[in-house]
């Protein structure tokens, strides 16, 4: 049975985004500005952007941080973000050992997901001239390479394991029927 259907209200009551790409000017001014930072100075940039909170983030310096222009300059300096915190976030007057050291959690974290993000704009910039970057997981280059150079030992153990998948379906799906009529019968 189709469910019933429903008029629309009257008017424009369509959903709409509240995001809004920034300035295309300021965001080249951004960028700049920025290229003409030494790394020590642009690391203290990068160092406030992420340490921000994501509401209070300028989508301006998001942009210019992450165009292609920076964002090999920015993924260089953010090993180092992570690796010492204390450089770029200054302690805070009166601020508790703890509260220092979660803070701290908190601003590697953020440099870690920025450190994700600069690699996922990096590899689309990577594509956009054909190619593609290398897995960055030492296991799936092995994986890779082994399927390179072993194709049919590869595919051969590939559908080993979808049999295999497909034998354990079938098992749980048994030990479920089989549950059910033991449940059904009174």
């Amino acid at each position: 049975m189709a469910a019933p259907q429903q008029d629309a209200p009257e008017g424009d009551f369509t959903r709409r985004s509240r995001w809004t790409e920034p300035d295309p000017a300021a965001v080249a001014a951004q960028i700049e500005a920025f290229s003409t930072l030494t790394n020590r100075q642009f690391g203290a940039e990068l160092a406030a952007f992420v340490a921000a909170d994501e509401a209070d983030r300028d989508k301006v310096v998001a942009y210019a941080i992450r165009s292609p222009k920076l964002t090999q300059k920015a993924r260089r300096l953010i090993p180092d973000l992570v690796r010492q915190p204390d450089k770029y976030l200054l302690p805070l007057a009166e601020e508790a050992n703890n509260a220092r050291i979660r803070r701290l959690a908190q601003f590697r974290a953020r440099a870690d997901h920025e450190a994700q993000l600069l690699e996922r704009v990096w590899a689309g910039i990577v594509a956009r001239r054909g190619h593609l970057l290398p897995e960055p997981r030492p296991r799936s280059r092995a994986r890779r390479r082994l399927a390179d150079e072993y194709p049919e030992r590869f595919l051969e153990l590939v559908r080993e394991e979808e049999v295999a998948d497909q034998e354990r379906a079938e098992e749980r799906r048994r030990e479920r029927d089989a549950e059910q009529a033991a449940s059904a019968k009174p």
